[in-house]
């Protein structure tokens, strides 16, 4: 049954999927015309028997897509849009909550409908988001990762809402703590488990390398995936945050590029089936009953949601045309949407008519964020000729103030020296609070399991005992980091010179001690009242605080060598996968270029003869370029070379002309700049150019400049001549163009300026 199921919906799915191709439409339109041809609602007997599984068997399309995002997304980068995706994401979730309650009474709903309805409004599609991304080519350009970053946190809040939502389902009051606690248990999940997994990922990639068996990559990087989205559920949590989190672990190593290979089929499948499921849903007689509720929806939606996540972005300093490129490519909904109005129902607090509104909104809104990610360009020229000039000019105050602010910022040094060490403390304290929870679960499956008491309370004291001495190290870092963060606060507070002279040598290692010592029992007092619920008692917690006392005692030193070897051996292993990836792609790439994209170009040194027919005569009148196809890059005269040439720039005898083409191009350019003259002069002073491939890595300081704002030619004495961009080519590119990670650049140079420029991107 589920084989003819599935086959009449990827059947289904082709047919109308090559239809959309050949249409030049986005395919996950046609897979919801294809769930929607084979659905219950348009037949009396859908062709597909069992609706549950194949809905089930569609959760692994957003599994699958989040991983392959966690592939693909840079962590690393997630910190520089953390800012303007946080402030985004409240504005948006602040402003559809507010169209919710205000729509619900008109529908004759109450508060807690409305707050549904505001939910579903929030979360924009990470799918349909990703889909219009690289159906427009634009997956590496800055404003996706800015949109990514936003749907990185809309699954963290959807979580929340989920748990919020049962909540006030349940109770009719909304409870702040469950949301305090779900986001922290949420933290401990994201943090432990990379943690983990950045130590034994290594290992685990080295094996299956050794092996070079592409089956047993598919098998253990799935088995990974599903294992995280099965520990994510055991937490309570989406199985979308606990693939995202696979992929992170796996990314930026030597197999990166495998794994994406091995699993890009799957993901194509499940995304399907994800798409025609949703397409299932779309009541025909339920939409047209609700359909201008749909269409008003949409058009309030659409619109406010674009301006919202467009202010966040700009007032946390992003471009205006940057900012609104990633607003408009999110403004649709989709699939955790549906989840949401799905639990409305389970819960018996809203009836069908919302999950209609929510299929006939997503349709709709996906309609038109396609139309918006398109028009972005020309709609924020348009808004820009008609913007009153005095908003412009608050706005140009209002960026440089926000980069004086920064720069500011950036010269305060003691914020800068202890930024470092408080984001230690922090993330040792979440690592410490994952094992405790580890603990406490595992103690309650003790007690659960064994019916002897006296068993089940030794096996409890040992579980904790583990758990204290996996803490140790935690909880040390934590000690070392708080005395280095007092130390320099010390140091900045105490830097006059009477100060600095009375207090100093012993007398300040005793007083830094004091101070710590102080800090450490009011937090440690402060954490035991607050986490008693999850600790254990009597005992057990007699001999977990012993523990980690005894041990700090006894064994400082080799707590504190211990848990320096472990940060080691994580950032050698984090950093080491970032140089095997960088070089492997670096290699990879190049040689496929020069494989399937060769460039049949060169470049020639030509001479001018005195008494050629070209001399005297300007570049423009010799119509070099139309008459031969090639193009002159450089001129070497009286020991200067000029790389901008001006058109009507005179030919001289003895100039040494460079010009740029395929070999026939070439010849023809020499036949004219030495037609009707002697031979050749052969000036020894002449330099020698080259064209050579630069391949421009994630680290480069290159990543997303402009060829103006990179200022090749004037900084190293090269000129790019052109890109190739995966299979695409740009030849004489424009000043405007952004260089992205994994281009190669043609540059023509010295041969010593272009190895310093090698040497500068390494």
């Amino acid at each position: 049954m589920l084989i003819n199921d599935l086959a009449i919906v990827l059947m289904c799915a082709a047919g109308v999927t090559l239809l959309f191709k050949r249409l030049k439409l986005p395919v996950f339109l046609g897979y919801l015309l294809s769930g929607f041809l084979v659905g219950p609602n348009l037949w009396t007997q859908s062709p597909v028997h069992d609706l549950k599984t194949i809905q089930a068997l569609s959760e692994l399309g957003v599994v699958f897509l989040m991983f392959s995002l966690g592939l693909e997304f840079d962590l690393r980068r997630l910190r520089a849009v953390l800012g303007p995706a946080l402030l985004a994401i409240i504005f948006q979730t602040v402003l559809m909550l507010f169209i919710g309650s205000q729509a619900a009474p008109l529908l004759g709903w109450g508060v807690v409908q409305g707050l549904f309805l505001g939910s579903i409004l929030a979360i924009s599609s990470s799918m349909v988001t990703v889909a219009i991304l690289k159906d427009l080519g634009r997956f590496q350009k800055p404003h996706a990762q800015l949109a990514v970053g936003v749907l990185i946190l809309e699954d963290i809040l959807a979580i929340a809402l989920l748990v919020i939502l049962s909540g006030v389902a349940v109770t009719g009051n909304l409870n702040w703590t469950a949301v305090g606690g779900v986001t922290f248990l949420i933290c401990l999940f994201v943090v432990f488990f990379y943690f983990v997994g950045k130590l034994f990922a290594p290992r685990l990639l080295n094996a299956l390398e050794s092996h070079g068996n592409k089956e047993l990559v598919t098998i253990c990087v799935v088995a990974l995936m599903l294992g995280l989205c099965y520990l994510a559920e055991l937490w309570g949590l989406s199985v979308a945050l606990g693939a995202f989190l696979a992929g992170s672990i796996l990314s930026q190593s030597k197999l990166t590029e495998d794994i994406e290979h091995t699993t890009e089929p799957l993901r194509n499948i499940f995304c399907a089936v994800f798409f025609v499921s949703a397409g299932m849903l779309i009541d025909p007689e339920t939409l047209y009953d609700n359909g201008l509720v749909i269409i008003l929806l949409t058009l309030a939606m659409q619109p406010l949601k674009v301006i919202s996540v467009w202010l966040g972005f700009f007032l946390t300093g992003q471009r205006t045309d940057t900012a609104l490129r990633a607003a408009t490519v999110k403004s649709q909904i989709g699939e955790f949407s549906f989840i949401i109005a799905a639990l409305g129902q389970q819960l018996g607090v809203t009836d069908d008519s919302l999950m209609s509104i929510a299929v006939g909104v997503s349709v709709l809104s996906t309609g038109g964020s396609i139309i918006l990610a398109k028009k972005a360009d020309p709609l924020h020229a348009w808004l820009a000729r008609r913007m009153p000039s005095g908003l412009s000019t608050v706005g140009e105050f209002y960026r440089n103030l926000l980069d004086h602010i920064g720069t500011r910022a950036e010269r305060a040094i003691l914020l800068k020296l202890i930024k470092r060490p408080l984001l230690q403390i922090l993330l040792n304290f979440l690592l410490l609070n994952a094992f405790v929870l580890i603990a406490y679960v595992g103690n309650g499956q003790v007690k659960a399991r064994v019916s002897d008491p006296s068993l089940a309370m030794g096996l409890g004291l040992a579980v904790w005992l583990a758990a204290g001495a996996l803490s140790l190290p935690f909880i040390t870092a934590m000690i070392r980091n708080l005395n280095a963060t007092v130390m320099m606060v010390l140091d900045s507070l105490l830097s006059t010179g009477a100060t600095r002279s009375f207090i100093r040598g012993r007398v300040r290692n005793i007083f830094n001690g004091i101070i710590v010592l102080a800090v450490s029992l009011l937090m440690g007092g402060f954490y035991l009242s607050a986490a008693a619920q999850y600790l254990p008692s009597g005992t057990a917690l007699a001999g977990f605080l012993l523990l980690i006392v005894a041990s700090a005692l006894f064994f400082w030193k080799r707590i504190i060598r211990f848990n320096s070897q472990l940060e080691y051996l994580f950032m050698e292993s984090f950093n080491q996968r970032v140089v095997d990836e960088e070089s492997s792609r670096r290699e990879s790439t190049l040689e496929e270029i020069e494989k399937r994209y060769p460039w049949p170009v060169a470049v020639e040194e030509i001479t001018v003869p005195p008494g050629a027919m070209c001399c005297g005569t300007t570049l423009r009148g010799t119509a070099l370029r139309p008459t031969t196809g090639a193009s002159a890059v450089a001129l070497a005269r009286a020991g200067q070379v000029l790389y901008d040439i001006d058109p009507d720039e005179i030919i001289f005898p003895g100039d040494h002309w460079y010009v740029f083409g395929s070999n026939r191009q070439t010849q023809e350019a020499r036949r004219l700049l030495t037609a009707a003259g002697s031979s050749p002069i052969i000036s020894h002073a002449a330099p020698s150019l080259r064209i050579e491939k630069l391949y421009i890595s994630r680290e480069s300081k290159l990543v997303d400049e402009t060829l103006a704002s990179a200022d090749l030619r004037q900084k190293h004495g090269v000129t790019v001549l052109g890109i190739q961009r995966g299979e695409r080519r740009i030849t004489s590119p424009a000043s405007e163009e952004i260089i992205h990670a994994s281009d190669v650049l043609y540059v023509i140079g010295e041969a010593s300026a272009i190895q310093k420029l090698e040497s500068a991107e390494g």
